[in-house]
């Protein structure tokens, strides 16, 4: 029983290795993502990004555009900061909130590689135009320009601010917010309060936190969340492509007659167990290969970002990864299992369509389920949904994502392939009855019976 299985295995990984279609199929997501990198680029906007980015200022008075241009690079610093702070293990360089810190703190603060790479990006900037006579028209002239480079103007009066904005101006909430700062700021300087009010902001004191309750996620984790939910839409987005493969599989090789060679040579229990067992393991071939296409082109542009600006695991990749590929072991098993038994009750395309589609509204149900849960951790239903056995393989990855101790997902991964086995021993049965029987699928009364008709 143990050898034909294995030699059903192998006979099913070598059929589809050696097939012509195999590094077509392997290829799928490269040229997916290859069409949309270049559906972005021709449908994208023509418009240079830089152009809605940078604000003239014009001062005649020449004294304002410095306090401007330092309230800008500061505030960037700041938010920079913020980013860095939300996923940052630095927690002593990181301590302080982005909103209370001086200005000489942000001053040393942009002097960091990480921090100034990440205000760099997309940064809004301020030029300063040498004034005209008349700094109306000559902010009219710098927006209406073809070509122009400003997507707003700013013009420095004696007793105010004037802002015009282009068809592609960047956020006039945003410059108008930091026009005001600065021009606080230039007043404080000459009333000689600056350093005053400085120094009363660098006394505030530090203010601890306790925590109570446990279960709430440090603040530190705010990208647990987009790791959890891309961890399970990427878990669930493998099992519909590859366990539905078993489907058409079935289905071609009953319409070749082959499965009716198999029968004669070989127990149904072996010809079931291979077929699993061969197209988990070209699964994982295609998982493999997937991930060290993606997974080495994600970690070179990843390279290339500041540190701490992707989220990471808390448990850390490596072990992120394992438990990625157990739940999708135990995932397959479970699906792969069902969609087999369906594919031995089909014999066209049109009964595999038919029969797959309550699977599949199943499966987008559990995603909807899990990702609710996910969104709302605590409770009854987020417990119901990671142990719940067909949503559990994607919850308890998402769960992995945001941070779990590993003792909960060892007993999660026992029970899944406990009920693994379980489908796995009804789906053998189904197996056997589509295998032996002919004609139109079971009416539910057969299906309830599970006895193959008399041949």
């Amino acid at each position: 029983m143990i050898r034909a299985t294995f030699v059903i295995a192998r006979r099913d990984i070598m059929a589809t290795i050696l097939s012509r279609g195999f590094l077509v199929w392997l290829a799928m997501p490269v040229i997916g993502l290859a069409f949309a990198v270049f559906a972005s680029i021709v449908g994208g906007p023509r418009a240079p990004a830089t152009a809605s980015q940078t604000v003239a200022v014009i001062d005649p008075a020449g004294d304002f555009a410095p306090w401007m241009q330092a309230v800008a690079a500061r505030e960037r610093t700041r938010n920079a900061y913020e980013r860095l702070r939300t996923s940052n293990k630095d927690t002593g360089a990181f301590a302080r909130p982005a909103a209370l810190l001086t200005d000489a703190e942000l001053d040393a603060l942009a002097k960091r590689e990480d921090i100034g790479a990440i205000a760099a990006l997309g940064a809004q900037s301020f030029t300063e135009v040498s004034a005209e006579a008349d700094p109306k028209a000559q902010a009219h002239r710098l927006l209406l320009a073809r070509n122009s480079r400003f997507g707003a103007a700013l013009v420095v009066m004696p007793d105010g601010l004037l802002l015009f904005t282009g068809d592609k101006a960047p956020a006039a909430e945003r410059i108008r917010t930091l026009a005001g700062l600065a021009w606080t700021k230039r007043a404080l300087a000459a009333e000689g309060l600056a350093a005053r009010v400085e120094a009363v902001r660098a006394a505030q004191p530090d203010v601890s936190v306790t925590v109570l309750d446990e279960g709430v996620a440090p603040a530190g984790r705010k990208g647990a969340p987009i790791l959890a939910t891309g961890a399970a839409t990427v878990l669930f987005a493998l099992i519909s492509l590859l366990a539905g493969a078993l489907l058409s599989n079935m289905v071609e090789e009953k319409s070749n007659k082959i499965i009716e060679v198999l029968v004669a040579a070989v127990p149904i229990p072996a010809i079931y167990a291979g077929k699993l067992i061969a197209m988990l393991a070209v699964s994982l071939i295609g998982v493999t290969v997937w991930g060290l296409l993606f997974g080495g082109g994600f970690m070179v542009a990843a390279a290339q970002l500041p540190a701490g600006l992707l989220p990471t695991p808390p448990r850390g990749w490596p072990e992120l990864l394992a438990l990625g590929l157990a739940y999708f072991t135990c995932a397959y098993l479970i699906y792969g299992a069902i969609y087999l038994g369906i594919g031995s009750l089909c014999s066209t395309i049109r009964e595999v369509q038919t029969l797959s589609m309550p699977v599949t509204i199943l499966q987008m149900v559990i995603l909807i389920s899990t990702l609710g849960a996910l969104a709302n951790p605590g409770g009854l239903w987020h417990q119901f949904v990671s142990w719940f056995p067909l949503s559990a393989p994607y919850m308890m990855l998402g769960r992995a994502a945001a941070g779990t101790e590993l003792g909960i997902h060892l007993a999660s991964i026992a029970w899944q392939l406990a009920f693994a086995a379980l489908v796995i021993a009804f789906a053998a049965r189904l197996f056997r009855y589509g295998v032996l029987r002919s004609g139109p699928p079971p009416s539910l009364r057969q299906l309830a019976g599970l006895k193959p008709k008399a041949v």
